[in-house]
């Protein structure tokens, strides 16, 4: 029979306060520590899906209330587009929208088509734009060599006059030119990349492909990596069809090289129609992570530092409360009587 008695002392006091102290801090602390780990290391393996990543961020940033918000601030601009954006992207999320405020989005809708069809056909015939619908038109007009031929045209006449030219429009308008060949050719098969040169001459007139992209577009066709830079065209075409212009030129604006164009390609595949509420929303963070990426990175070591900590007061703890039960005083184990 063991003697009890022995097994019955008193644990060392200080060692037990000093376990249950530093449990008390970490278990404190891992409440919010380690969920904020939990997403920030959710971003962090979302980082090159530009789809997911903007569903985690959305999360945090897009409430019914700001939905309504959004939707009621498009409505007084006169802007349908991004209204009907907002509430497609409301009812994707089931986000609660009124009824009235839903009407008042399909009226604006139904009213601006007239102007835009007119904006449009000016832009096609001339190829100048004052407002996106014109843009839309400019660009459609680019589907035949009509446009690239006159932005040819333009060029040479700033060369002649001793004016800067642009060698990306230039680059452009002369790729629009055999792309336009092979598309008759082959019967349409390369529409995208078509379409998407279309887009990019587009985005360069107003403005919406920054100097970063500009010089990597520029940069990949005068040192012959045509492959990369026509992949990109055609990554810009495939996000017009989706996601529609004015939500391609809105993610081209947040591009800074062809491997943002990518994952604004891929936002738009996911996104469509709510493609231009979510870049409204997040701005370039729908695209990448940025300088936020080394805090995310901080939050996940210390949340798993938390939870390592924890198993180790777990542990301590769970040794001090226990140790008089295999040791006594005198540091003999227990014998049986």
């Amino acid at each position: 029979m063991f003697r009890w008695s022995s097994m019955m002392r008193r644990p060392n006091l200080a060692r037990v306060l000093a376990a249950a102290s530093l449990l008390l801090a970490l278990a404190g602390s891992a409440h919010w520590l380690l969920p904020l780990g939990r997403e920030a290391f959710a971003l962090l393996m979302a980082r090159d899906d530009a789809a997911r990543l903007a569903d985690l961020r959305l999360d945090a940033e897009l409430t019914a209330g700001r939905a309504n918000r959004e939707i009621d601030e498009a409505l007084a601009n006169d802007d349908a587009e991004l209204a009907a954006s907002f509430l497609e992207l409301a009812d994707s999320r089931a986000l609660p929208v009124p009824a009235d405020r839903r009407a008042r989005v399909l009226a604006a809708a139904s009213a601006g088509t007239v102007r835009q069809a007119a904006a449009f056909g000016r832009g096609f015939v001339t190829g100048e734009a004052d407002d996106l619908a014109g843009l839309a038109g400019a660009t459609a007009g680019d589907l035949t060599v009509w446009g690239d031929v006159r932005d040819l045209g333009r060029q040479a006449g700033h060369y002649l006059r001793d004016e800067p030219i642009d060698p990306l429009m230039t680059g452009l308008a002369g790729a629009g030119i055999a792309a336009t060949a092979a598309t008759y050719a082959a019967f349409g098969t390369p529409l995208t990349l078509r379409a998407g040169l279309s887009l990019a001459k587009g985005a360069r007139r107003v403005g919406a492909v920054g100097l970063r992209l500009g010089d990597d577009l520029a940069g990949l066709l005068r040192s012959g990596r045509h492959a990369r830079a026509i992949a990109a065209v055609a990554d810009i075409g495939r996000a017009g069809e989706k996601a529609g212009v004015r939500a391609t030129l809105a993610g081209l604006r947040h591009a800074d090289d062809v491997t943002d164009v990518a994952r604004l390609r891929r936002l738009s595949e996911a996104k469509g129609g709510q493609t231009l509420a979510v870049l409204k929303t997040l701005g370039r963070g729908a695209l990448v992570l940025g300088e936020i990426a080394a805090r995310l990175a901080f939050w996940v070591i210390a949340a798993a530092a938390n939870f390592l900590g924890l198993v180790a007061g777990i542990n301590n703890m769970m040794v001090a409360l226990c140790r008089p039960l295999w040791r006594r005083r005198d540091g003999r184990r227990l014998q049986p009587a």
